[in-house]
């Protein structure tokens, strides 16, 4: 079993920890007004956030709740900056005790890793699962409504396998129980949210990987994947999984989860994998396609500029080029003739 984190209270509370937790919160909101308005006294919130988390006084106010509809809708609840400040605070120093404790084919959230090593090691496996069995079977899962279904007393047990520290563990406590969801759920848009989430689903993995032995398993927060030598293998495996989620994690799996030839490629982490190639996904050059085609006239109508459009251009490319979609990508960038 890893080592768990010792005596890091002194550490998280520390002034100058508060104070580099302040400059992540800072980028690329810098001009954001809730920012802008605390900025000018800094030094006396901090030095009061410090005070209230020595004195285990501390508790944090209600998120900011919006819903966002880019790719598929979701409930958004954004925490106060005040409490943006002690989640970065906690992570700082907690971040790699974590990591400890993750397999390395889990890909969310960790430096180094995320969809693009997700992509890599999802078709390294494809190919070496083809070599070892010819003609494998995939097996592609993920949890229904994840986030909102963590259970809090059950996620609240499992911190102290990463720390034994009773002031953090006291610090995780409430936020996870006051965080505006009542035994179950985290606030998407939290910090901490990300890393308990991914904490949560480490149980899976140790299951998946230590006591059932599989080898070819990725998982990307609650998607994941595994390819096995048959589809009556794949089905065996995904009853056990089942009863894992359900019994120990107190979780249901999404009804969409399916078993079938890997010559059908696996859709997963944003884009298409076969043992050959990869494709981006279909409702993602779609949605890029209609959105180019918009921005000529959007842009001589003086309703978006060149750096909006820039953002975009920069953004679809960076996901185009870890992919096989060059000819795609030419035709979609080809629509944006910028005339006023």
């Amino acid at each position: 079993m890893p080592k768990r984190a010792k005596h890091l209270w002194p550490q998280i509370t520390a002034f100058e920890n508060l104070l580099e937790a302040w400059r992540k919160v800072q980028l690329g909101k810098r001009y954001r007004p809730a920012i802008v308005r605390l900025r000018a006294s800094i030094e006396d919130t901090l030095f009061d956030l410090r005070e209230r988390l020595v004195a285990h006084t501390w508790t944090p106010a209600p998120c900011r709740r919006f819903r966002v509809m880019e790719v598929k809708p979701r409930t958004i609840d954004a925490p106060a900056v005040q409490d943006c400040i002690v989640h970065h605070a906690a992570m700082n120093l907690l971040e790699p005790w974590f990591e400890r404790r993750f397999i390395p084919d889990s890909f969310a959230c960790q430096k180094g890793k995320g969809t693009h090593a997700a992509s890599l090691r999802t078709r390294e496996f494809m190919r070496a699962a083809s070599a070892q069995w010819g003609r494998p079977y995939v097996l592609k899962a993920d949890i229904s409504n994840y986030f909102a279904n963590i259970h809090h007393t059950r996620l609240l047990s499992m911190l102290p396998r990463v720390t034994s520290d009773k002031d953090v563990l006291w610090l995780f406590e409430r936020i996870v129980r006051h965080n505006g969801y009542e035994e179950r759920g985290l606030p998407l848009g939290c910090l901490t949210s990300q890393w308990l989430a991914n904490l949560y689903l480490d149980a899976l993995d140790h299951f998946v990987k230590d006591d059932m032995g599989l080898k070819y398993y990725v998982r990307y927060m609650d998607d994941f994947v595994l390819v096995g030598p048959s589809k009556a293998w794949c089905w065996t495996v995904l009853d056990n999984i089942r009863a894992f989620v359900e019994d120990s994690l107190l979780l249901r799996l999404n009804p969409k989860t399916g078993i079938w030839p890997i010559s059908r490629g696996i859709d997963f982490v944003g884009y298409r994998h076969w043992t050959d190639h990869t494709l981006p996904r279909k409702r993602t050059v779609k949605r890029a396609r209609k959105a180019f085609r918009r921005f000529p006239g959007l842009y001589r109508a003086g309703e978006i500029d060149l750096d909006y459009i820039r953002s975009r251009v920069v953004s679809f490319t960076g996901y185009m080029q870890h992919c096989d979609g060059h000819t795609t990508l030419e035709h979609i960038l080809a629509q944006l003739v910028l005339k006023k």
